[in-house]
């Protein structure tokens, strides 16, 4: 602030920059660089905790408040970028990013076991936990405050549920099409000429429509073609691309999942799926994501799965729900013990059974599910169910991957699908609107701007293309690695049930793959940050 009582630290990007600017200069002309810190520094001045309800963006930032000897961090409305704190004798720290903190004494890089079992069953550590010991990140929406070695946390916006009961379909769709047109208009409001990255999948087709409508016409597209891309993947953005009339530059691509693994490697700090940060890191590496302004349509297959019920593993909500409900109650067991079985029974646990440690351990994003669970009109609807799909998965999963990948590129991307207003009405909108047929919900509340049925009635590109592209470049690697003394002897699972499925895949190559994959990425996890 002018008075430089008030610093502000901030990684990110703000969407709405253009109003916070004319508020701040509403109360002071004296500022230096106009910069996002400097002008959030003079709205916390202002309104103090408060102006987080009127930060548009994704980021991750830190005030320090001298007179009133306040620390405040937080973090952006749906998780686009991370925010890790640890605590230690020595203090509290906290960054953006992993390897800062891990260089700040007392950390050391080491699993924590009592995470272990909750990565087996979301094939991520959903927040606040982190596969590091003594390292945790913020929730969507987070904040703490520590004020004279007092701290406070707690979240400055929690989502509400849309509920579509008794309303006119036509009514309904309308209204998902209004929001989600006002998000991309909120992402593109400061781009001249914004870029939108063609994925071959209907999702990133759409953004391009709602981008040419909202910067009438002034957008142009690129997409990535690749040897492990589908035929249909290529066919889908090319589709997408002249339904829109948009300027597209297909852009070739040599490299392979395998060459680039050492790259996703040094990238993937939280070990996630390696089938989501493939795609990502040739995003990051591509020409077109370089040019600045770049839209992607990151979170929007939870659109398509909002209408599949029960959802692919580990997009399992509503199984959550009901195995929380008989088993926790019942039995007294942590969900994490049922939500884990599904993954070769934990794969056997060591004899020291992971010291217990599940007992004791509470997972703090899952009390917003179980309260809304708990306040539905109708227990465990499905619609319900997929919502808090969207609100738990979508920052880990489908926000995450993209983020580490073009950290490493210093590749700045936006995701209107990904927006809080959006999330909080098209899924369960969509759900409502579709039964059982996801893309027969989208199409009604995409109707307008795409009628034609060949768009809709396409074979689009999806997650499972690139599970099954990563799977056969990778599979080799990922036996090799799993049977290696060094793998082997640290003593996270049980040696013989490794060795069991490794044989049992390379007889079979479908048997085991996507297990096989997610205790590859854990490897190279451990191989990367903690060896």
């Amino acid at each position: 602030n002018p008075a430089g009582t008030i610093r502000c630290a901030f990684d990110g990007e703000l969407f709405n920059r253009p109003d916070i600017r004319k508020f701040v200069l509403s109360r002071t002309r004296n500022l230096k660089d106009e910069s996002a810190a400097e002008l959030i520094a003079n709205l916390w001045e202002a309104k103090g905790r408060d102006m987080m309800m009127s930060l548009r963006g994704s980021f991750a930032l830190a005030i320090w408040d001298e007179p009133n000897r306040i620390l405040f961090v937080a973090r952006d409305a749906m998780g686009h970028r991370p925010l890790y704190v640890s605590e230690g004798p020595n203090g509290w720290a906290f960054a953006s990013e992993l390897p800062p903190l891990l260089a700040f004494p007392p950390v050391r890089p080491g699993l924590d076991p009592q995470v272990l079992d909750f990565y087996l069953a979301f094939h991520t550590a959903p927040a606040p936990l982190t596969l590091f010991k003594g390292i945790h990140k913020l929730p969507p929406a987070g904040w703490m405050e520590i004020h004279d070695g007092t701290l406070q946390d707690g979240r400055y916006w929690t989502p509400t549920y849309y509920d579509t009961a008794g309303q006119n379909p036509d009514e309904i769709a309308q209204h998902a099409f209004s929001y989600l047109f006002e998000s991309v208009k909120a992402h593109t409001r400061d781009l001249e000429s914004p870029v939108v990255h063609l994925e071959g999948d209907p999702f990133s087709a759409v953004l391009a429509g709602l981008a040419g409508l909202a910067k009438r016409g002034k957008m142009r597209a690129f997409s990535m073609r690749h040897g492990w891309v589908p035929v249909e993947a290529r066919d889908g953005a090319e589709l997408g691309a002249k339904r829109f009339g948009c300027p597209h530059e297909e852009e070739p691509s040599s490299d392979t999942i395998a060459g680039l693994l050492d790259a996703i490697a040094q990238a993937n700090v939280e070990a996630l799926p390696l089938a989501r940060m493939a795609p990502a890191m040739l995003f990051a590496r591509s020409k077109g994501a370089a040019t600045g302004g770049v839209l992607t349509a990151a979170g929007g297959e939870m659109y398509m799965l909002a209408g599949k019920r029960p959802a692919p593993t580990p997009l399992s909500t509503l199984g959550m729900w009901r195995r929380m409900k008989e088993h926790t109650e019942t039995a007294g067991r942590p969900p994490s013990r049922e939500l884990s079985t599904e993954f070769e029974a934990r794969m056997v646990w060591p004899p020291h059974d992971r010291l217990n440690v599940l007992r004791e351990k509470a997972i703090g994003a899952m009390e917003p599910l179980a309260d809304l669970f708990r306040t539905a009109p109708t227990p465990g609807d499905p619609s319900i169910a997929a919502y808090a799909d969207a609100v738990f998965f979508l920052p880990e999963l489908f926000l995450a991957p993209l983020e580490a990948a073009c950290r490493t590129r210093d590749i700045r991307f936006r995701s209107p699908l990904a927006d809080p207003s959006a999330v909080q009405i098209l899924v369960p909108v969509v759900h409502s609107l579709s039964g059982m047929q996801p893309l027969q919900g989208l199409r009604r509340v995409f109707d307008s701007l795409v009628p034609e049925d060949a768009f809709w009635e396409t074979r689009w590109a999806g997650p499972a293309d690139w599970e099954l592209a990563t799977a056969r470049e990778l599979g080799a690697k990922a036996c090799d690695a799993l049977v290696e003394p060094r793998s082997l002897q640290r003593g996270v699972f049980d040696t013989t049930t490794v060795k069991r499925m490794v044989e049992e895949h390379r007889r079979d190559p479908v048997r085991h793959d996507r297990k096989l994959m997610l205790l590859f990425a854990l490897e190279l996890w451990h191989r990367t940050f903690v060896d």
